[in-house]
């Protein structure tokens, strides 16, 4: 299970004796296991004795916690997106893609005598996919929360490497933490930079890393406890292999925010900005037909903007329904209708 922040703290202080607060280093430690944390305990007091004192400063644990990472990690650039306080509740709509990763997320961990005696072996791999800006990641990123299981996040292009044999590496040394780490969620943001089609690449680097893909993914060890979830806009751009029953089985399309979802979408930004608290959601959803959550959320920001620029010298300017629809036109994205349809061209659900 996931170790949280407090708990990271508590075993960094009884570890590491140092003049400045770890609250901050247990905020960075996101995704540690504890045989990690007391490795990277031992640098930070190693660096401290080096420089000859017993209380370890800021500039120790910065070095330690670097070089614990490149070892760790082998040198992934990105394998936690931090402290995720977010729930399912702040995600607005997709109810329904909501369901479906916690029946393929959660049941399987819940009801594992039951899958057990199934004898169908369930795919442990969700791609989400749909335009830019309809909430792929931030999916991803809330429903791993939800979950409580350990998380890496991984933004694709980064594990990629100019040096022979260490993007294949990077794959390798992330499924092997996953699973030394299970329950846990995997998550690759952009997943079509990082295994687009064999043969599109003329250095064969990616041809490779999809290789190391598809034999972690299928290989002997299996991914007990393990869940992948791919997020991408370009689906048509990634390798076929990977789509096929038994690896990213599961396709969710995450497509644009129909009146309702615009509505739930809505109040949850104005939750964040101040407003004067009266508006009409069923008007301004009703006018944003077509847009994305981001979309959406750039809009409330161009309103903020606006009523910041009338209210110069107010502290914490509070937004009105007038200047959401001052700035409405400005705020109006391009048609997006042809990219949905896109995207349910050759939807499938399979179990392997």
């Amino acid at each position: 299970m996931r170790i949280l922040m407090s708990d990271r703290l508590e075993v960094l202080t009884s570890f590491i004796e140092s003049s400045s607060s770890l609250d901050e280093l247990s905020k960075k430690t996101e995704g540690f296991t504890i045989g990690e944390l007391e490795r990277l305990s031992k640098r930070i007091r190693i660096q401290a004795i080096i420089r000859g004192d017993k209380l370890a400063n800021n500039d120790d644990v910065e070095k330690s916690l670097e070089e614990t990472r490149a070892i760790t990690s082998g040198n992934l650039a990105e394998t936690s997106a931090g402290e995720w306080e977010m729930k399912l509740s702040d995600v607005g709509g997709m109810r329904e893609q909501k369901r479906t990763l916690e029946e393929l997320l959660l049941w399987p961990a819940k009801y594992a005598d039951l899958f057990a005696r199934c004898g169908v072996r369930m795919g442990r791999g969700v791609l989400l996919c749909g335009p830019s800006g309809c909430g792929k990641t931030i999916l991803a990123k809330a429903f791993a929360a939800h979950t409580k299981f350990q998380t890496i996040f991984i933004k694709g292009p980064e594990l990629l490497s100019k040096y022979i044999g260490s993007s294949e590496e990077n794959v390798r040394n992330a499924f092997a933490r996953a699973r030394s780490s299970a329950p846990c969620v995997l998550i690759f943001d952009e997943l079509d930079s990082l295994a687009p089609r064999r043969g599109a690449d003329n250095t064969g680097v990616t041809d490779r890393v999809v290789n190391q893909l598809l034999t972690e993914i299928d290989g002997a060890e299996g991914l007990n406890g393990v869940f992948v979830l791919g997020c991408t806009s370009r689906v048509d751009l990634i390798d076929p292999a990977l789509l096929r029953p038994g690896r990213f089985d599961h396709k969710l399309i995450c497509g644009l925010p129909n009146q309702e979802d615009r509505e739930e979408i809505l109040s949850i930004v104005l939750q964040k900005i101040k407003h004067d608290g009266e508006f009409n959601l069923a008007k301004l959803s009703s006018m944003s037909d077509g847009w994305t959550g981001a979309d959406l959320n750039a809009w409330m920001l161009n309103a903020h903007f606006l009523a910041s620029r009338r209210k110069a010298k107010d502290a914490e300017p509070s937004i009105t329904m007038n200047d959401v629809i001052e700035v409405h036109n400005e705020s109006r994205p391009k048609p997006r209708r042809e990219q949905t349809a896109e995207f349910r061209a050759g939807q499938r659900v399979t179990l392997a």
